[in-house]
């Protein structure tokens, strides 16, 4: 596995101000449904002991089982329920939203194809603690040319984007990508896509794992850390 950073940024601050509109905490008043003559709010249940969760330290996501007490601990998994913000099953229509066998299947095909690139898009922490075969760590930050200009030219040389001019860039050679997070409940990606969205970068070229590392780990597949 590779990083394109030579020091590491835990932007702490930036990750938790960033806003999603198209993203729901449901952790709060939820949605309230009237079904089969109920009244019914769904919302993700948090115990006000699950607020004290530092959700930012990976070693507290990527830990223990999850399962009836006593079973063996390689047959089960572990996961904190109460973190993140819920994201939408697509970005948009053009972009692609894939599971673990079409990722899989990107992998295989990448072997012989330099032109398809595997994304993680965490930060470098949870990278260097556990990610998928072949991804290449390209932090969502240096997505941004606004706050890292310097690795949001070393992203365009990874991804095989030239730039022209200012604000203008050529994709002629742009690589197909797989962009992927920590699951379902992490925007890390999706604000990675949509700055590649605003770059001009061809869409149909960019497909997103949502699963992210909690279904590729919920399925047990093979992962590679440093």
């Amino acid at each position: 596995m590779k990083t394109i950073h030579s020091r590491i940024f835990v932007a702490l601050a930036f990750v938790s101000g960033l806003a999603y509109a198209n993203d729901y905490d449901l952790r709060g008043d939820g949605v309230q449904i009237n079904y089969d003559d109920n009244s019914y709010i769904i919302k993700r249940i948090t115990d006000e002991e699950c607020k004290k969760i530092n959700g930012a330290d990976p070693k507290n996501i990527w830990s223990g089982n999850y399962a009836k007490e006593g079973l063996s601990e390689k047959c089960v998994k572990k996961f904190v329920t109460t973190v993140g913000k819920i994201t939408p099953m697509k970005i948009n229509d053009k972009i692609e939203t894939i599971g673990e066998l079409e990722v899989i299947d990107f992998i295989e095909k990448a072997q012989t194809n330099k032109n398809m690139l595997l994304i993680d898009a965490r930060l470098p922490d949870w990278f260097l603690q556990m990610s998928i075969p072949t991804a290449e760590n390209i932090p969502f930050t240096y997505f941004d040319k606004s706050k890292y200009p310097d690795d949001f030219y070393d992203v365009l040389e990874m991804i095989g984007v030239k730039e022209i001019s200012k604000d203008k860039y050529d994709f002629s050679k742009a690589k197909e990508l797989v962009l992927f997070c920590n699951g379902a409940w992490c925007p890390q990606s999706t604000f990675a896509i949509n700055n590649l969205i605003k770059l001009g970068y061809p869409q149909e070229k960019i497909k997103w794992y949502r699963g992210g590392m909690y279904s590729w780990k919920m399925l047990n597949l093979t992962t590679t850390s440093e």
